[in-house]
């Protein structure tokens, strides 16, 4: 195009202001394609993304300055957040068409033709367009006219800078269709050498000539869209993770959650919840719903109100976590300049002790004594506890990462939650040193390995053999073993003690009260505490019973006839459990029961639910209540 003619075409011309509106778009957020309903120019205030006239791709980035003719469709796109002017006018020739040479296009169609270009200073366009925006908004004729005075010292400035000899307007180019071509294959699996191919590019000088445009190489540019897509996603739709993730062109979610924390600090489900909390964080890169923007807003007429312009706060920009600042190296630096003038020597480097591990799922390799530990299971955290270990996470028990038979003063306090069950995500989000998990599935260990390393115990072996085991693995073998002789001469000294109120010959029964009664093994949990660690009798009925628990029905009791029954009711992961509530009711009525020893001896000890379980504090405070219910007050 003869920009010279398009100078004269606009020195000929009468301009009337037809609308002024500023807009913005968040990160991701785009304006819906549609017809310019005048001649435009776009004046981009802030950000960068890209913008489509008919077509024709322009990279915008701050102050660029974008013109297109009544009647092309426009389209924009925003990267980060982004702030622009949309200044709608039509023109009209003083001169006669018959003057315009047959050499120089018609006055329409040069105008129509697109343009776009980034000022040399921009300061002065700037402030004739704010100029104009508030002028515009106070209404009235006075006002309007006002406007279209600051309009045409506007105009003025462009045909100025326009005219100047060193100005060359922007044309397309390789950055510009690799723009678009990223943008239209967005969730295929690009490479840099794809894209390349695909305009038969060089792949270096492409690279260069797009990060010069834009800040990022092609495809830090497709991740950062995919990520802001995905976090729209997030916040406008219900949608699960995984596929948001597969909407964007992740496959592995694992690789996916990584990324999408990189680039916004939080991961997926973390993001969607602080996004529909009422009060958002002051951080524009999680604000992605426009408040005024919707495609109605394009529609233009005569009359429009003032509410519907918008005008960001000062200093409302986006700033991603992927923007490195140089603060924190100058805050290291100056610390080693500080270490060296205090004569501190750097530590010498000391061989990592990396050890291999096996374990229910196979060999993990840990490096080091791990700090940040996290308890894939609260039976886990128990043993943790009793090794003097402050857990970094845990999976919650029933809701609560609390466990409710040990003091507090002994708990983590700030513990983070994983959830009942340990998930992906959770554990992303914790960045733990090591995860120590039991019973779970081979897809979900091999997805937990990826973020550390993680040892898994089948959970039915020897309690004793897990603790040491678990000790050896962080570093607490000493701990471990001084723990296991505290409890044998506990457990010793109460045997002592309920050898003075319990004869050699009473018997002993741990039943489970849940949908129906259950009777335990000698060899699990309460049953074992009883006749293996504090010596007393089980009925001689169940000592060779397999299985830990086993249905009994009440008609059996009277075999049994236990001088102490020791029951535990409803199921432990809550606090009302009706069914089991209802069936001790039932049985306390029957004659069965009403005949055995243990009730008319009063000898019937209801314990707290928690109590099956062969875990290490469980074991300790089960001893605690076998010597207040046996041990009778003098």
């Amino acid at each position: 195009m003869n920009y010279q003619s398009l100078i004269q075409q606009w020195l000929h011309s009468s301009f009337h202001l037809f609308d002024i509106r500023h807009f913005q778009l968040f990160p991701g957020e785009a304006m819906p394609s549609y017809a310019l309903p005048a001649n435009a120019f776009v004046l981009l205030c802030r950000g960068e993304g890209t913008a489509l006239l008919n077509g024709r791709a322009f990279a915008l980035s701050r102050s660029y300055l974008l013109h297109g003719g009544k009647g092309l469709h426009l389209q924009m796109d925003s990267a980060e957040q982004m702030e622009f002017y949309l200044i709608l006018y039509k023109s009209s020739a003083k001169s006669p068409v018959s003057q315009v040479t047959e050499a120089e296009p018609a006055m329409d169609e040069t105008f129509a033709a697109p343009l776009g270009f980034v000022p040399e200073f921009p300061v002065l366009l700037h402030q004739h367009a704010r100029e104009m925006y508030d002028a515009w908004l106070n209404g009235g004729d006075l006002s309007r006219f006002k406007t279209k005075t600051i309009f045409y010292l506007f105009m003025h400035e462009v045909l100025r800078q326009l005219d100047n000899p060193s100005f060359e307007a922007e044309k397309p180019d390789m950055v510009d269709q690799a723009i678009r071509y990223i943008e239209e294959h967005l969730t295929e699996a690009l490479t840099l050498d794809g894209i390349a191919k695909a305009f038969s590019y060089n792949i270096q000088y492409l690279s260069k000539k797009f990060k010069a445009r834009t800040g990022r190489s092609p495809i830090d540019y497709l991740i950062h869209l995919r990520m802001e897509k995905a976090a729209r996603l997030l916040v406008e739709t219900d949608e699960p993770i995984q596929q948001i993730a597969e909407s964007v062109g992740y496959s592995d979610l694992f690789y996916f959650i990584k990324r999408f924390k990189k680039h916004s600090g939080l991961v997926p489900g973390q993001y969607r919840k602080q996004a529909m909390e009422p009060q958002l964080p002051d951080v524009p890169s999680k604000r992605l719903k426009s408040s005024i923007w919707s495609p109605s807003s394009l529609l233009y007429t005569k009359a429009r109100t003032a509410s519907s312009g918008y005008r960001a706060k000062k200093g409302d920009y986006h700033v991603s976590k992927e923007t490195k600042t140089p603060f924190a190296a100058a805050l290291m630096l100056c610390m080693m300049i500080l270490i060296s003038a205090c004569g501190a020597e750097a530590p010498s480097s000391a061989t990592v002790q990396r050890v291999q591990y096996e374990h229910a799922m196979g060999t993990t390799e840990v490096t080091g004594i791990p700090e940040k530990i996290a308890a894939a299971d609260y039976r886990i955290l128990d043993t943790l506890y009793a090794l003097g270990v402050q857990p970094y996470a845990t999976t919650t028990y029933g809701g609560s990462t609390e466990l409710p038979y040990l003091e507090k003063d002994i708990q983590n306090a700030s513990i983070k939650a994983l959830g009942d069950k340990i998930n992906l995500e959770a554990a992303v989000e914790t960045e733990p040193d090591l995860i120590i998990a039991r019973h779970i599935e081979p897809s979900v260990y091999e997805q937990l390995s990826k973020v550390a390393p993680v040892l898994v115990f089948r959970g039915d072996g020897d309690w004793r053999e897990e603790l040491q085991e678990i000790g050896s693995a962080v570093g607490k073998e000493a701990e471990a073993e001084a723990w296991l002789e505290q409890y044998d001469q506990k457990a010793a000294e109460i045997k002592e003690k309920i050898a003075a109120h319990v004869g050699p010959d009473e018997t002993f029964l741990f039943l489970r009260l849940q949908k129906d009664v259950q009777a335990a093994s000698p060899q699990v949990h309460l049953a074992a505490t009883l006749t293996e660690d504090l010596g007393l009798s089980y009925v001689s009925q169940l000592e060779g019973q397999g299985d830990s628990y086993t249905p009994l029905s009440l008609e059996v009791l009277p075999e049994l006839n236990p001088d102490h029954i020791f029951m535990t009711v409803g199921k432990s992961t809550v606090t009302h459990d009706e069914d089991a509530e209802k069936l001790l009711a039932e049985i306390k009525e029957s004659a069965v029961w009403s005949n055995l020893k243990a009730v008319q001896s009063d000898n019937v000890h209801i314990m707290p639910q928690w109590v099956f379980g062969d875990y290490p504090n469980i074991k300790n405070k089960s001893l605690d209540l076998v010597e207040a219910a046996l041990v009778k007050a003098q």
